[in-house]
């Protein structure tokens, strides 16, 4: 992925929230510097660049519609560069190579470029634990796991809480933990991993507090006194694990016997 915007010749540039500068003057010097721009800044399926600056009303919080767009049409194979307006002033008026956010829409940027099978093989490969945001490897591995999970839809399920949360707060989670795998399971992408969300499921389950029985039944720890956790932890209660069959049966299998608390 760019990791730095060195010229604007021949990139198609949109803009989103309030920069340093009026939007008019930024659109005349991108043009000024052999760039193209849409006449309201809007993201387009041409656009290549998006410049991100600041706003207190956007719809999604940390971001808005033209940076959710350009998620979209990244997870669909478009090249969009997402810059902060600080970076690209560097570029604009001096000429410095502005920075590309590894994040867009909320997501890390890799998560939503389709990795290949090929790169996927390879990273499976590498056995152990990855730290599936951070790490080169992990985010490529993430990558193609979503893709297979998510596909292009915005939002998706939760497969224990059954909540329907946008997908930047879901992760593709191993069932097996990753660093017990083989590389026979790494390489299961159909099978080895379930949609869990950032909400609290992805580290109840990580930490065995909740675990799946045969059938999809969700099972609860005893193991901690704490009412919070107790508490939290009802609402699993009689609750189906929407990812359980006869192909993910056994990677619960060893979750429930090694890894989860009873």
């Amino acid at each position: 992925m760019l990791k730095h915007l060195t010229t604007l010749a021949g990139e198609s540039v949109a803009f989103t929230g309030r920069a340093w500068r009026p939007r008019f003057e930024l659109q005349w010097m991108v043009r000024r510097a052999g760039g193209t721009t849409t006449p309201r800044g809007d993201v387009t399926a041409d656009t290549t660049v998006l410049v991100r600056g600041t706003c207190a009303t956007w719809r999604y919080g940390d971001y808005g519609r033209k940076e959710r767009r350009a998620a979209n049409l990244v997870r669909r194979g478009n090249s969009i560069a997402v810059v902060h307006d600080f970076e690209f002033q560097k570029l604009l008026e001096e000429r410095r190579p502005a920075r590309v956010c590894d994040r867009i829409a909320g997501q890390p940027a890799q998560w939503l470029v389709g990795a290949t099978a090929r790169q996927f093989q390879k990273a499976a490969a590498i056995g152990g634990p990855l730290d599936r945001e951070h790490s080169a490897i992990g985010r490529i591995e993430q990558s193609f796991l979503r893709h297979k999970l998510f596909g292009e839809v915005e939002e998706a399920s939760c497969s224990l809480c059954g909540r329907r949360l946008p997908i930047s707060l879901l992760v593709a989670a191993h069932i097996k933990p990753r660093s017990e795998c083989s590389r026979r399971e790494r390489l299961d992408a159909e099978h080895v991993v379930f949609s869990l969300c950032l909400l609290g499921c992805d580290a109840l389950y990580e930490r065995g507090l909740v675990g799946v029985r045969r059938g999809g039944e969700i099972c609860l720890s005893e193991a901690h006194d704490s009412s919070i956790l107790k508490r939290l932890l009802r609402a699993y209660s009689r609750r189906n694990c929407s990812a359980w069959n006869e192909g993910t049966a056994e990677y619960f299998d060893w979750h429930l016997m090694r890894r989860f608390l009873g």
